[in-house]
């Protein structure tokens, strides 16, 4: 007998509220919490804040590593967008993080909510676009919006492509942002899964597909 995990196709096409997205429970909350603590912790002891600006000071190739890298800052997110079913989760998750770096003394500051919370609702329309159709290529899409819009949102902070090598430099590190997102989508999925087989509970179907009601698996 399959597993609940292997055994789930994709999601039957169905009238899509959008809005269930947004309407995060408790245990929504509880999850996305968690997960951007922890990423938060990963990224205060890798001194990301300062490691992206001493990469930056590689001109193109620099950017194009630290577009390529920074995507895996979202696998914990679409792990969380995993497991709960709710594209909110990742904004929720990424906006802990960020504020949690903030507070911490990152050399961003402020800005840190800006560089969070704009690819994350990106990833959310995405989300909301694709209405939780698929499996691996939601994810792979999904994340590849939000790693790519990540970089937009580098360069809007740094108010423009100079220090990229120009704006052809700078486009070329969206692209690979975005490829770089269709890899890490896909292993945050796999990470949700890995999660689901430990005996963390996961809802087996979005609320934006059934009205608002949950099934666990």
């Amino acid at each position: 007998m399959a597993t609940a995990a292997s055994a789930r196709g994709a999601i039957p096409a169905r009238r899509y509220d959008w809005r269930e997205e947004l309407r995060l429970d408790t245990m929504d909350i509880v999850v996305a919490t968690i997960l951007g603590l922890i990423e938060a912790v990963i990224e205060i002891v890798g001194a990301l804040g300062f490691l992206e600006r001493t990469i930056w000071l590689g001109g193109a190739a620099g950017f194009a590593f630290y577009a390529f890298y920074n995507g895996t800052t979202w696998i914990l997110f679409f792990a969380g967008a995993y497991l709960r079913k709710r594209a909110g989760v990742i904004v929720l998750a990424a906006a802990i993080t960020h504020l949690i770096r903030w507070f911490w003394g990152d050399p961003d500051g402020p800005l840190l909510m800006f560089y969070a919370l704009f690819p994350a609702i990106w990833a959310l329309l995405a989300f909301m676009a694709m209405r939780w159709r698929g499996e691996w290529s939601l994810f792979a899409i999904t994340c590849a919006v939000a790693a790519g819009t990540n970089q937009i949102a580098s360069f809007i902070g740094l108010r423009g492509f100079d220090l990229a090598g120009g704006v052809f430099w700078g486009a070329v590190a969206i692209i690979i942002g975005f490829v770089g997102g269709l890899i890490w989508g896909p292993l945050g999925r796999y990470l949700g899964i890995g999660l689901e087989r430990a005996g963390v509970p996961v809802v087996e179907e979005p609320p934006g597909l059934t009205g608002g009601a949950r099934s666990y698996a």
